[in-house]
């Protein structure tokens, strides 16, 4: 891990995941915990993906050190094909926050296959009360992407990958990391995987960021990492509350 401060103009910068974890588990001194997050098909409403407390992921062993405080920051995506091909999703996250207020907390997210960018996520959540629970949703359009590089990534496992970092103002508190796999649907089948496993039906829709303790609105911008990734980028390009979030 680097001894030099960590800004977020330094990841927006990144070319490449990072080897090492560019903060300690420490560094979370504002006492943030993530309590669940959901992905759905915007237009259908169905859930594509959820982990919480009561649903979490499953414990893969073959990575995880319970020796390693740092595998506790690694985790193991399964997702649809599909997740690949829609054009809009919906996303909601829910986090508490603990004592002290959080201000300007703000998330970027890069993703990666292989040592390519793919495209990158600048989320602003804004200010936080103390002792809050925050529910944060969005929708957003995925920009396409080159049917061959969707082609790579469903093949080859796990080789797509994502650094989440988590800045109060200019000072990172968090970096986790993600792992994907992307399973190709039977055609034959009478449902879609996600669907059997979450059901078909709707859960509701998501209707921008609330609080249920007075915290975060969420802001964000998108760029893409070249040919093939996501194609938006630039000051033209930056998401809006007014078209991008409901």
């Amino acid at each position: 891990m680097p001894s030099a401060r960590v800004i977020p103009e330094d990841v927006l910068d990144l070319k490449a995941p990072t080897k090492k974890f560019l903060c300690p588990l420490t560094a979370n001194e504002y006492g943030i915990e993530f309590l669940s997050f959901v992905i759905q098909d915007y237009r259908s409403k169905k859930t594509i993906f959820e982990v919480s407390r009561d649903r979490p992921l499953p414990i893969d062993f073959s990575t995880h050190d319970a020796l390693d405080p740092d595998s506790l920051r690694k985790i193991n995506y399964e997702l649809s094909e599909d997740f690949l091909m829609l054009p809009q999703i919906s996303t909601t996250l829910v986090f508490s926050v603990g004592q002290e207020p959080l201000k300007d907390f703000r998330m970027i997210e890069r993703h990666y296959f292989r040592d390519r960018l793919i495209k990158s996520y600048d989320f602003s959540f804004g200010f936080c009360i103390p002792g809050s629970t925050n529910t944060w949703e969005a929708v957003y359009a995925l920009p396409p992407m080159d049917p061959d590089l969707v082609k790579d990534m469903i093949d080859h496992p796990y080789e797509t990958s994502s650094d989440s970092f988590y800045f109060v103002g200019d000072k990172l508190i968090m970096h986790n990391k993600a792992f994907y796999k992307y399973v190709r649907e039977d055609a034959s089948a009478q449902c879609k995987s996600y669907e059997a496993k979450y059901g078909s039906s709707s859960k509701g829709e998501a209707k921008g960021a609330k609080n249920a303790g007075g915290g975060a609105k969420a802001e964000a911008k998108t760029s893409g990492g070249g040919a093939g990734g996501a194609k938006a980028e630039g000051k033209s390009d930056a998401w809006s509350k007014e078209t991008d979030y409901f």
